[in-house]
């Protein structure tokens, strides 16, 4: 029959296997809250890939609007420049009324070339956003369901593992127990 000293060497060395595997279950459980928080992320993602679509919906929308409004007012300032050069003799008695509607015009389009967003601005703003491909390598890079199940088999694997150990350590103490009298 084992001595104290055994007795307490080998529930030292269980205590041991015990803690290991203790430690890798909080090391799956850290996997499966990153693998969680992983699908969060997703699907804050596609939220916000949503929401730059209609972004650049808007913007494309301006841009049109735009890009009307300064070919309107390029077609008007051809219009007067033609009127001008017809009219010289008449532009030289009018001389400072055409000057104001020039200015007028002038400011106008300086007024909108000003809130216009420009080509730059767009491609800036392109480049912040990310790409299609940046999506589909995030995509890849998340855990799947089926990934998920594994692990939470794995788990399971362990938890069972563990109570059969726990188990059978209780079992060895109340064997080398002595019985009360």
């Amino acid at each position: 029959m084992p001595n104290i000293e055994e007795r307490l060497q080998t529930l030292e060395q269980e205590h041991k296997t015990l803690e290991q595997e203790h430690s890798q279950l909080k090391k799956t459980i850290e996997l499966q809250t990153i693998a969680i928080g992983a699908l969060v992320n997703k699907a804050t993602l596609e939220r916000l890939n949503e929401k730059y679509d209609k972004l650049f919906d808007v913007l494309m929308a301006h841009d049109r609007l735009t890009n009307e409004q300064l070919a309107e007012l390029r077609s008007q300032q051809i219009e007067e420049d033609g009127k001008i050069v017809g009219l010289q003799t008449e532009m030289r008695q009018r001389f400072n009324e055409q000057d104001s509607k020039f200015a007028e015009i002038h400011t106008t389009i300086a007024t909108i070339e000003d809130k216009m967003a420009t080509k730059d601005d767009i491609t800036s703003i392109r480049q912040e956003i990310a790409t299609k491909d940046d999506i589909t390598s995030i995509r890849q890079e998340i855990a799947t369901k089926d990934d998920i199940t594994s692990i939470r088999q794995e788990i399971a694997a362990m938890n069972e593992n563990t109570l059969d150990k726990f188990k059978q350590l209780i079992t060895s103490f109340n064997a080398q127990r002595p019985p009360s009298q």
